[in-house]
């Protein structure tokens, strides 16, 4: 019979979202659904009739989360019907003395297994021929992975199927120029010849594929986007082991919030209007972090607001950079704002005749600029 999980990670419950200007019923809506794609996750492994639910680290967003927020955690995650793993990330880290494992440990049930050691957890016990083998963080930063105590194993546990669990990035696959967050290299996975590898840390799945075949490893990426950089939906992973140890898996979206940044050249009120429609599709969940550069006549310029007004109402949140949409300088533009005569008046009138609107664009900012 086939080995059927699921697999998530970097869910950072009591992430607190403090780091940008939301107004507070958003930053509320985005602190919430961390715990709801939690409970979707538990409700998509129930209805996928999985027998395991793999975290691979970062379930909390800090080490000193509140307690309400692991309290909470324990009973959605009480509702799944098979075996939870937990793994600490590097958010969440492992420590002898850490209130946050030791409240986890109080509120835990029996299908509750705390990955916190560096040893092979077997699950013969719960009915799953399986032995898990986790690489715990210890720390928010490291230099080194903990895979090295699965080297130093004479061999493995008897059983069906051998799984690891870790945290941190893969060389050449999650960026980490710094080297500090537990680097692994993809061929030191492989030498440890698990049939399957659960990670996490990264916020984007990998690979970027819909279903595929026997990786040398999966990440999950967060099942709720929480960020301008986070461009996809959130999703998990959905595993199943035959006894050949043939592996498929099938990757699901969780997430409700979608975040986007979007860079576009205005020409004129048409332009904004294709937008709107466009953003329209999107709906009252969607975070957009909007750039505009190019040129409009002056009475749609002075316009411009009410669509970022417009905009605003149809979006969760909307922030906004103008700075490179100028008014379209016309031979009208140039007489109204500057004396005639004046040298403004003659340089920008003699670049309008040559019919180079970029060059004169440039020159009127650069007179503006002077003159602020």
């Amino acid at each position: 019979m086939p080995l059927k999980l699921l697999h998530t990670a970097d869910f950072h419950l009591g992430m607190t979202f403090n780091n940008r200007p939301y107004p507070k019923d958003v930053r509320k809506q985005l602190v919430e659904a961390r715990f709801e794609a939690l409970a979707r996750a538990v409700e998509i492994a129930n209805n996928e009739k999985c027998v395991l639910l793999v975290i691979a680290g970062d379930l909390f967003h800090r080490a000193n989360v509140a307690a309400e927020s692991v309290v909470r955690a324990v009973d959605i995650l009480k509702r799944f019907e098979g075996v939870t793993a937990v793994l600490p990330g590097n958010h969440d880290y492992f420590e002898p003395y850490s209130t946050l494992w030791a409240l986890f440990r109080d509120e835990a049930f029996d299908e509750l297994v705390l990955l916190t050691e560096r040893k092979h957890y077997k699950l013969h016990d719960y009915g799953i021929e399986a032995v898990l083998y986790p690489a715990p963080c210890d720390s928010k930063h490291s230099a080194e992975n903990r895979l090295g105590w699965m080297k130093e194993l004479a061999g493995k546990s008897e059983a069906l199927w051998h799984i690891g669990v870790a945290h941190g990035t893969v060389r050449g696959v999650s960026p980490d120029f710094a080297e500090q967050y537990f680097p692994m290299e993809e061929s030191e996975l492989a030498a440890l010849k698990m049939d399957h590898w659960c990670l996490g840390h990264t916020h984007v799945c990998y690979p970027d594929l819909p279903e595929t075949g026997r990786e040398p490893f999966l990440y999950s990426g967060t099942p709720e986007p929480d960020g301008f950089d986070c461009r996809h939906r959130g999703t998990v992973w959905i595993t199943e082991l035959d006894d050949d140890g043939i592996q498929y898996s099938r990757k699901v979206e969780t997430g409700q919030f979608r975040f986007r940044e979007i860079e576009r050249e205005i020409r004129s009120s048409g332009d904004f209007e294709k937008m709107h429609k466009e953003l329209a599709e999107e709906g009252s969940k969607t975070l957009v972090k909007l750039k505009l550069c190019g040129s409009l006549p002056e009475s749609e310029y002075r316009e411009r607001h009410a669509f970022y007004d417009r905009l605003g109402e149809m979006l969760l949140y909307l922030e906004w950079d103008d700075s490179e949409l100028t008014v379209e300088i016309t031979p009208e533009v140039i007489d109204s704002k500057y004396p005639s005569g004046s040298f403004p008046h003659k340089f920008l009138r003699r670049m309008a005749e040559k019919g180079n609107p970029e060059a004169l664009q440039a020159a009127y900012r650069l007179i503006e600029g002077v003159r602020e």
